[in-house]
């Protein structure tokens, strides 16, 4: 399990001040957090991450830490993360792609073929599980990065000079 100190010095603070964020970010005009939870049929077929598991804890503290951050910067102000479309408005779904070099957040297509919840859901696309049966973690960094380019997107600039925000 690859679980850096960065990513536990997030839990760390995040176990020690849960209820003090949703009042901040109350404060400056941002709605709470979603809850993170594993998306039903998660991909671990040796169910090395699930949400008992210091990773899946580690994943939900970085990405407490990166809201409180896009809060703080102004960029959820006024704009929700997870805004009228999906199925449930409360939760973002992990969803595990094993091949995935980036992080990434979207709603999930109706058409999928993934059936509820999976469909109309806000999910949060990571290599959490590789091929290798390795578990990861994304860092607060590029948390942060893919709810920026889920709110508010990249230039048509950004993207060209530097991919910003563009998925593989």
């Amino acid at each position: 399990m690859r679980v850096g100190i960065a990513s536990m010095v997030a839990l760390t603070l995040f176990i020690g001040c849960s209820a003090a964020p949703a009042a901040a970010q109350a404060r400056v005009g941002c709605a709470p957090a979603p809850a993170i939870v594993l998306l039903p049929g998660f991909a671990d077929p040796n169910h090395v991450f699930t949400d008992a598991s210091a990773s899946f804890r580690a994943t939900a503290a970085n990405f407490a830490a990166a809201y409180a951050q896009a809060c703080r910067s102004g960029l959820l102000r006024g704009r929700q993360l997870i805004g009228a479309g999906p199925a449930d408005p409360s939760r973002l779904f992990l969803l595990n792609a094993p091949q995935a070099n980036v992080v990434s957040i979207y709603v999930r297509d109706d058409d999928d073929g993934a059936g509820p919840p999976a469909a109309g859901s806000l999910v949060l696309e990571y290599y959490f599980v590789t091929e290798d049966g390795a578990a990861h973690v994304p860092s607060v960094e590029d948390l942060g990065e893919a709810i920026y380019c889920h709110v508010q997107g990249a230039t048509p600039r950004e993207e060209e000079e530097s991919g910003r925000c563009l998925v593989d």
